[in-house]
C-alpha cells in the first residue's frame, strides 16, 4: 500500500457510497440486492478480487489466507443460489486474520452469528445450504461483482445504502469531486434549514439553483 493509498483511505471515511457514487455520474454503484448482514460502520478498503464457481467457495477460502490485514475480499459470485458461500468458520477466520470486508453478489449463512461479528458481510442474502470446494476459480484478476468492474486494489465504501467501487487510478479525482458534493450538501441543508416558509412564495428561497435551468432546458 502506498502513502497516498492510506491518505484516500481516511478521506474516503469521512463520506459516503452515495457522495461517490454522485463524484462518478452514478457508476461504479453495485446493484440493490446487496445488502450489509451486519452493518456496523461505514466500511472502507482496498479490494481484493475472488472468482468462483457457481455454488463452490474455494477459491474464496484461498482468497482470505492471501488478503492482507484491512483489505476487503471482493467476490464474484455470479448471483448464483445454488448455496451459501459463507458461513460463522470462515468469516471468524477472516476477522482473526484482519480482514475488514466481505462482499459477495451472492448468498451467506449463519446469519446471527455473522450479526455479532466485528467484520463486515454484504451479500445478496441467506440459505442453509453450505457450498462445494472443488473450484475452479481465481484470485487477484478483474471480476464483476453487482454488476461492477472490480480490479485488484481499487477503492471500496459501503454502508447502510449500499456499495460503490472507486477505480484506483482515478481515486483522487472522485475523492475531491465527493468532498465537494458534501460541502454542497452541508451547505444548502443550513439553508433548508434555517430559512423560514411563511407564504407561498417563500419556498422558491430554498430551490436548488440548478432547477429552472434544468427545467428551461426540456
Amino acid at each position: 500500500m502506498k502513502v497516498n493509498d492510506d491518505q484516500i483511505l481516511e478521506r474516503l471515511k469521512l463520506l459516503s457510497s452515495t457522495l461517490l457514487a454522485d463524484s462518478m455520474d452514478y457508476e461504479k454503484v453495485m446493484n440493490y440486492e446487496i445488502k450489509p448482514v451486519n452493518y456496523k460502520n461505514i466500511l472502507v478498503g482496498q479490494a481484493r478480487t475472488v472468482s468462483v464457481y457457481p455454488g463452490d467457495n474455494l477459491y474464496l477460502h484461498h482468497g482470505i489466507y492471501e488478503a492482507n490485514p484491512e483489505e476487503i475480499l471482493v467476490v464474484e459470485g455470479k448471483g448464483s443460489t445454488v448455496s451459501a458461500y459463507i458461513g460463522n468458520l470462515m468469516a471468524s477466520a477472516a476477522e482473526k486474520l484482519g480482514i475488514k470486508g466481505i462482499i459477495i453478489d451472492g448468498l451467506v449463512r449463519d446469519k446471527s452469528d455473522l450479526e455479532n461479528m466485528d467484520i463486515q458481510i454484504y451479500a445478496t442474502g441467506f440459505t442453509p445450504k453450505g457450498p462445494k470446494k472443488n473450484g475452479p476459480g481465481s484470485f487477484d484478476v478483474p471480476i464483476q461483482c453487482g454488476g461492477v468492474i472490480v480490479n485488484p486494489y481499487d477503492f471500496v465504501i459501503a454502508d447502510e445504502d449500499g456499495v460503490t467501487v472507486i477505480p484506483y487510478q482515478n481515486a483522487e479525482k472522485y475523492v475531491e469531486k465527493a468532498e465537494k458534493k458534501l460541502l454542497y450538501e452541508e451547505e444548502r441543508l443550513k439553508k433548508i434549514t434555517r430559512t423560514e416558509i411563511n407564504n407561498n412564495s417563500d419556498k422558491h428561497s430554498i430551490e436548488p439553483s440548478w432547477l429552472r435551468e434544468s427545467m428551461q432546458n426540456q
